[in-house]
């Protein structure tokens, strides 16, 4: 089975906790793309100007293999690694989470740092909203319109969305296939026109 979708959060969170003093402030933010979570580390590091550190992790695309994580100044290993822990812990990925900290006067230690990072980051998560994000494929068909109702009965089936029509000689269609269910789509395709259809990845 193609693997086509994955959890990601659906909107901005942000949440608080309080460790001996200090505050720690994590943001959960939706994205998709590297450039987005610059953008964002910015604003929020803007935004918490005195702070002591604004540590992040990210973790982007259906397998997860785009991410980054940061310590900002934070003892090695006791930040951005364990901010990315909680993230693959509730199975999420394009998702950033920044963890803002003021100092409050006590040192935590290597192990309590530790703690305490990974525990706000998992505190906003559990809080934000998950929903499935789905895969799509971009597919280009071509085919007779004498087929018409037969294919648009097969795009109502596959739960297909129709991108754009072109009607000339033959009916063309640009449509988004959940990537799963392309090879079945379009050999019940093939089938239903008598091979009179032209199908092509776009």
């Amino acid at each position: 089975m193609i693997q086509d979708s994955y959890q990601t959060i659906i909107s901005f969170l942000r949440n608080e906790i309080k460790i001996l003093n200090s505050r720690f402030i994590a943001s959960a933010y939706p994205v998709s793309a590297k450039e987005e979570t610059d953008k964002i580390l910015q604003k929020v590091r803007k935004e918490f100007y005195d702070a002591n550190h604004n540590c992040f992790a990210y973790r982007i695309g259906m397998t997860g293999k785009v991410f980054r994580y940061s310590d900002d100044g934070e003892p090695s290993g006791t930040a951005g690694v364990k901010i990315f822990s909680a993230i693959r812990s509730k199975n999420l990925s394009d998702v950033l989470v920044i963890v803002t900290r003021y100092f409050g006067g006590t040192k935590l230690g290597v192990g309590g740092l530790s703690r305490a990072y990974h525990d706000s980051a998992l505190s906003v998560l559990k809080k934000v909203k998950v929903a499935e994000k789905i895969t799509m494929s971009a597919v280009r068909i071509k085919f007779p319109y004498d087929f018409t109702s037969q294919v648009m009965y097969l795009i109502s089936k596959y739960n297909v969305s129709i991108v754009g029509k072109n009607y000339q000689e033959d009916v063309e269609m640009e449509i988004e296939v959940r990537l799963s269910l392309v090879s079945d789509f379009g050999a019940e395709l093939f089938n239903t026109c008598s091979g009179n259809v032209q199908i092509k990845k776009t």
